[in-house]
């Protein structure tokens, strides 16, 4: 994802809600999405034709099989790069299909330069990618291991976009090239909402309401933002950002209410240094939490 305007500084306004974090609906393991942040960087690069891009793609569909999901694997070429690359979205669906459908989604790939790093000597070196990719990865499969236990009241697709994070720094157009794949192929076909999650377990979780999204999709921040509160979660915040380029645009362009989840107050971005010292179990829990929340008790599940 890139930064599509300055950052915005904003006073940070720490969110305190009627914690429910206690709740079996949303009893997470920090620590496992820890683990599985390591597993996707040990597999190492994520770029897409590399066999760590492969290797954790299959363990993936593998996780979500487990679980009980129904997983389909969407396959096409995308033409944007200066060659044909072809990229593979994996989509696990949950509970019973109807005529509401929540999208939860993050990005699988990893950048393959880590063109912001101070140190020019790790510029062309791949981007290890713990939080930026791992992270949502790990948050999701959260999710799943939920509704493994205890099926949603409304149907939920966790889709794991390829190609998020290939393109280069100038050029808005070639970021989210699975997320472009994915939202061209939805028709008519199209959830009630979508939420993206992207860096989020940052040790320091700092959590703006994006402005693309507070400014085309404002019920559904309004919803994330009522989660964050119901389950106590402390490193979400009121007042809206930057706009950042990012999976959920392709979504808001095909017509889905569609928030982004990002913490992009991240020192670490596309450098060397984007390693698991950086995530913590907390954060990781803190944000699957209100992913859990989305799922169980946002007024989308709750209607009838």
């Amino acid at each position: 994802m890139r930064a599509a305007g300055p950052l915005v500084t904003l006073m940070a306004m720490t969110i305190v809600g009627s914690a429910c974090a206690g709740n079996p609906r949303f009893a997470v393991d920090g620590e496992r999405a820890l683990a599985r942040v390591k597993h996707q960087v040990d597999a190492g690069p994520r770029i897409p034709g590399t066999p760590g891009h492969a290797a954790v793609r299959d363990w993936i569909a593998s996780e979500l099989t487990r679980l009980g999901a129904r997983v389909e694997r969407q396959s096409f070429v995308d033409s944007t790069l200066a060659h044909p690359l072809p990229l593979i979205n994996v989509i696990g669906h949950f509970g019973t299909a109807g005529r509401r459908r929540i999208v939860l989604a993050a990005h699988y790939d990893t950048r393959p330069w880590c063109d912001m790093d101070p140190d020019p000597a790790h510029r062309d070196d791949p981007l290890p990618g713990a939080n930026d990719a791992g992270s949502g990865v790990a948050v999701l499969l959260e999710v799943a291991e939920l509704m493994a236990k205890r099926p949603p009241p409304v149907a939920v697709d966790l889709v794991f976009f390829d190609g998020e994070d290939q393109g280069r720094e100038t050029h808005a157009g070639e970021y989210s090239l699975g997320a472009k794949g994915y939202a061209h192929r939805l028709g008519d076909d199209k959830p009630t909402a979508a939420f993206v999650f992207d860096m989020v377990g940052d040790r320091d979780l700092d959590i703006y309401p994006e402005l693309r999204s507070a400014e085309h999709a404002t019920n559904i921040v309004a919803m994330v933002r009522e989660a964050a509160r119901a389950t106590g979660a402390r490193g979400f915040r009121d007042s809206p950002a930057q706009p950042i380029t990012d999976d959920h645009v392709p979504l808001l362009d095909a017509g889905v209410p569609a928030a982004d989840i990002i913490d992009f107050n991240y020192e670490a971005w596309h450098t060397h240094r984007d390693l698991p010292d950086q995530v913590s179990a907390a954060s990781l829990a803190e944000v699957a939490r209100v992913a859990a929340w989305l799922v169980y008790a946002s007024p989308i599940a709750r209607a009838r």
